[in-house]
């Protein structure tokens, strides 16, 4: 494991380097008041408003994903509705036709995604651009046609049934638990995500972001970079598949389709790059504002989201709360370039192993 580890330059959640702190006083309130929502919502909620909460807290989960491929790495994917698609189909089988836990189902979910990640990403990822961003618009088209064409998926028909999670004998099938799940897992890849960002495999990863070649001449290995970039945000957007499936009790191509992926960007856009507030924020605006317009203006809904993006775009190009964010780390940066990378050679070195 340590060899396979090493070698995509998987990071570790361990304490962040240097000045960076993660648990400033506006991160650490951000994270009681989101907190302090999720547990009173759970316990005074509707059905209907403890659904559309755990849409969001799903949805806000493989946003994450995504600020750390794109906010972080500046590497564009339109394939993630595949793994997002995977845990949730993987769930619905293991629970449904293989006899097996929701648990079990989750981590065959994150194994394969992991692998298909590794796949897909060591040749997808040298390419640029817009070739790029064709490649892994193939991988999720590919997915869907065979979601759609596959027996064993029920094609069109979609899987039903799928039980709520559990682990061992105590079942989350209430509603409001099935809320506190998702909200607690969203508020683990909050943390996780910030910690991420703050460590020596953050700095390298916004340092390829930002020049690959300064990233190359201090010691950091680019395309190994990216791919654990690229595998880690698969291995959220499987986690937030597998929730939806027992969340929603049931999985169909069209959960999973290019729409879907068209969704998340748009959350990652109008939210803000590279601010895990960004992603939650993105998730709400998108997954509630369609459920509270009148009916007669929901049919103009996406052009209205489109307009909506549009106008950010030139506004706030980084999003709503990426600006932000941004113009405060410019406030407080040196005049000389920048030394993310570390000190000394081994230090930059490291922050690719």
């Amino acid at each position: 494991m340590t060899g396979v580890r090493d070698w995509l330059a998987l990071p570790l959640l361990g304490r962040p380097d240097g000045t960076a702190r993660v648990w400033t006083r506006g991160f650490t309130l951000s994270v009681v008041a989101l907190t302090v929502v999720v547990a009173v919502l759970g316990l005074y909620g509707s059905a209907y408003e403890l659904t559309i909460g755990s849409k969001v807290a799903i949805y806000a989960v493989v946003i994450l994903g995504l600020t750390v491929l794109v906010g972080y790495g500046g590497q564009i994917s339109f394939g993630h509705n595949a793994f997002f698609g995977i845990g949730g189909y993987v769930s619905a089988l293991a629970t449904t036709s293989w006899g097996l836990s929701p648990l079990v189902g989750l981590l065959i979910g994150l194994v394969l995604a992991a692998v298909v990640a590794v796949v897909v990403g060591f040749p997808t990822l040298r390419l640029r651009g817009h070739f790029l961003a064709l490649g892994t618009f193939a991988v999720g088209l590919g997915f869907y046609a065979f979601a759609v064409a596959s027996p064993q998926l029920k094609g069109f028909s979609g899987i039903g049934g799928i039980p709520p999670f559990s682990v061992g004998s105590l079942s989350l099938g209430p509603q409001f638990a099935r809320f506190w799940l998702s909200g607690a897992v969203m508020l683990v890849a909050i943390v996780a995500v910030a910690h991420l960002r703050h460590g020596r495999w953050g700095r390298a990863l916004r340092t390829v972001a930002t020049d690959e070649a300064t990233a190359q001449s201090v010691g950091i290995d680019v395309h190994r970079t990216k791919l654990s970039a690229f595998v880690v945000s698969a291995l959220l957007a499987s986690v937030a598949g597998s929730l939806y499936a027992h969340t929603t009790s049931y999985v169909s191509p069209e959960t999973f389709s290019f729409t879907t992926i068209l969704t998340f960007f748009m959350m990652l856009f109008i939210g803000g790059l590279g601010s895990v507030w960004g992603a939650v924020l993105g998730s709400l605006v998108v997954t509630v504002v369609p459920e509270v317009v009148p009916e007669a203006v929901a049919t103009w809904q996406p052009m209205i989201f489109g307009a909506l993006l549009v106008v950010i775009l030139i506004v706030r190009p980084a999003g709503l709360l990426g600006g932000s964010r941004r113009r405060t780390t410019a406030a407080r940066a040196p005049s000389t370039p920048p030394t993310d990378a570390g000190p000394t050679a081994p230090e930059r070195i490291e922050a690719a192993a």
